[in-house]
């Protein structure tokens, strides 16, 4: 398996735990510190953000692999396929280089992560979120040294 291209720090929890929350804080601060921040939200349902009748939908079906929608204010790649973290972090810095990239939801279990409430502990859980944010910014501040 390859390695990510940079530091990637999964968060994971049960459902209002305050995953989502906390990782918004985090990305908050890092922008202040001028640190280039990406996010990825895994779900385990099979859903996705694209809607049936809609032109890049009709694309897709069509057999597209990958659809592009453009507007005046955002771009969206939409990738027929399943990729593994790894693989969607080194995607995301074949457009610009991150220095963290956040996953919410994370299970892989190569990915350093950080439990939000009382979930089952995963494979390479650093630790349960206690609400010091100091800490997990001082972890990342570290790691992306490293890269």
């Amino acid at each position: 398996m390859n390695k990510p291209t940079c530091f990637a720090l999964g968060f994971y929890g049960d459902s209002n735990s305050g995953k989502t929350k906390l990782i918004v804080e985090m990305v908050k601060q890092l922008k202040k510190l001028d640190i280039k921040v990406a996010t990825i939200k895994i779900s385990d349902k099979e859903i996705g953000i694209d809607g049936e009748g809609k032109d890049t939908w009709k694309h897709a079906k069509a057999g597209s692999l990958v659809t592009v929608f453009s507007s005046p204010v955002e771009t969206d790649f939409i990738l027929k396929k399943k990729l593994s973290v790894t693989e969607i972090i080194n995607f995301l810095n074949m457009f610009q280089k991150m220095e963290v990239v956040f996953i919410e939801g994370a299970s892989d279990p190569n990915i350093l992560k950080i439990r939000v409430g009382r979930a089952e502990k995963r494979k390479n859980t650093l630790f349960t979120y206690d609400g010091n944010n100091s800490k997990i910014i001082t972890l990342i501040l570290d790691s992306i040294k490293k890269f």
